[in-house]
């Protein structure tokens, strides 16, 4: 009788041999393909069912797992593969797409459907992502699912099947007021980390992603400055001064010993949904309801220009390009930024 798929397999070798009769096992390569192995030798045929036996009821067959990975599993089978064959913004753009799409993560791969996929897109749309964003999280699902249909995970490519809508300018670009800015400072100092991040994001410009990928180790206490940041050559890792203003709020996240510098209190990191929703309520609080994340990275432009900051400054800290501005930034630069952050009361 045939045996099952998974359960492995004896075989007689040719030849004269003292133990002829082998058994094979099945195992994962490390692009996740389901190969077979040599276990063991036997002189004979019952031995080496014994054995064949003994194996399986203590492993689980590997294409039976298969049938039943994970939208988890197959990610991380399909980033350890890719992730060293890409450059580094393709990288930060693949995890930033995780971050959406993990809320399905632990749904196995073959139970995910067209209106579980649709409805992430349809939720980037209602979060008010631009088309590019959408765009990067369709093609991180198209990946997962060829992957996965390379390796008989699935029989169906849903992600196909996936429509994305026509978005306009990704932000109204409004800035916060003094006086919400007040206020946040107020819910701050009462001790709510979240309104100090968002502080955070008013006196560095970053974008809500190059936040939260903010480590431990991109805050460099020798020299008081943040580095990080992505999406141009000019914008990544750039460096921002840390402003006595939110100081404090930065060492209470990273008094928190996550990995991350904004985590959440099991250390581990927040996606970009879960703090858009803790910044919604938020700007309800401060009469700002309908701003966006990047209306901070608006407000510390417009607070900077209104202070009469170098523009050449500006431009450096919030990773714009200019003939002017420099791949590389050095240590020498830093007391020119923080002059210029400063002006900013």
């Amino acid at each position: 009788m045939k045996r099952a798929n998974g359960t492995g397999s004896i075989v007689k070798l040719p030849g004269s041999r003292r133990r002829p009769w082998a058994v094979k096992i099945p195992y994962h390569t490390h692009r996740g393909r389901v190969r077979q192995r040599y276990l063991s030798y036997h002189a004979r045929a019952s031995e080496a069912q014994a054995a064949l036996d003994e194996w399986c009821r203590t492993h689980t067959a590997p294409e039976t797992e298969v049938s039943d990975y994970t939208l988890q599993q197959v990610y991380d089978l399909w980033s350890a593969r890719e992730y060293s064959r890409l450059g580094k913004a393709s990288v930060m753009s693949h995890k930033a797409s995780w971050n959406r799409v993990s809320v399905l993560a632990s749904k196995k791969m073959r139970r995910i459907t067209i209106d579980d996929l649709q409805e992430i897109i349809d939720q980037d749309e209602r979060d008010g992502l631009s088309q590019s964003s959408i765009n990067n999280d369709k093609s991180l699902m198209a990946a997962l699912f060829r992957f996965a249909m390379e390796r008989d995970i699935i029989l169906k490519d849903y992600s196909q099947f996936v429509r994305l809508p026509s978005v306009g300018t990704k932000y109204d670009k409004g800035a916060l007021t003094d006086l919400q800015l007040k206020q946040l400072e107020r819910i701050a100092d009462a001790g709510n980390l979240w309104a100090g991040s968002v502080l955070i994001l008013c006196y560095t410009g970053f974008r809500i992603t190059e936040l939260l990928t903010l480590t431990r180790f991109s805050y460099h206490a020798d020299g008081d400055y943040l580095q990080g940041g992505m999406k141009t050559a000019a914008g990544r890792n750039r460096l921002v001064p840390v402003h006595p203003k939110i100081r404090s709020y930065l060492s209470a996240w990273l008094s928190k010993g996550g990995d991350y510098i904004i985590c959440e209190d099991t250390g581990a990191p927040v996606t970009a949904n879960a703090y858009r929703t803790r910044f919604r309520e938020l700007m309800e609080q401060i009469g700002a309801a309908g701003a966006t994340p990047h209306w901070c990275r608006h407000t510390f432009a417009t607070r900077l220009h209104q202070a009469g900051a170098d523009e050449l400054a500006i431009k450096r800290m919030m990773g714009h390009s200019d003939k002017d501005v420099t791949d590389h930034y050095t240590h020498v630069d830093l007391d020119y930024l923080r002059r210029e952050l400063c002006k900013v009361a």
